[in-house]
């Protein structure tokens, strides 16, 4: 289940980022903790394997944050990249997953749930696929995310196009 990220969801987390291979945007020996809560987050949610019916657990295998992105954000050139203000637009960050056997369903799960959050506040859905190394570029495609040009090699934006 999909549920609100709590403080103490963040030392779980923080151990599963630390055994992702390439942790997405996070340089070596940088706080972790820090790291997830860098942008200031409209939603930060995790995904726990607890069954709806039950209380909310320490088995949180998921993570993500929607969040606007502005010049002081992680991903300042999306709003560039998307030719709209970043008023207009809300990002998909920090999306990540337990390595498993069912990851990607998981993720979409995560992906399509942010979408919707993002369009229902009327807004349009970006994301850096450099900032969220889990994810490839045809899973974002398939999810109905497109590549917007970019002057920086760093940044690797998509916007949502349905």
């Amino acid at each position: 289940m999909i549920r609100e990220r709590r403080q103490e969801d963040l030392d779980r987390l923080c151990a599963e980022v630390a055994i992702l291979e390439f942790p997405p945007g996070v340089e070596s020996g940088r706080d972790l903790r820090a790291w997830l809560e860098m942008d200031a987050a409209e939603q930060s949610w995790v995904y726990d394997m607890a069954p709806v019916h039950v209380a909310p657990t320490k088995n949180v295998v998921g993570h993500v944050q929607i969040y606007r992105p502005t010049e002081v954000s992680s991903t300042p050139g999306l709003a560039e990249s998307a030719r709209q203000p970043a008023s207009e637009l809300l990002a998909i960050g920090r999306l990540l997953v337990k390595p498993q056997a069912h990851d990607y369903g998981i993720a979409r799960h995560l992906l399509v749930e942010s979408r919707r959050y993002v369009q229902r506040q009327g807004k349009t859905a970006v994301l850096d696929l450099w900032a969220n190394g889990f994810l490839t570029r045809q899973f974002c495609e398939k999810c109905g995310f497109a590549e917007l040009p970019s002057a920086d090699p760093a940044v690797s934006p998509m916007i949502y196009t349905g």
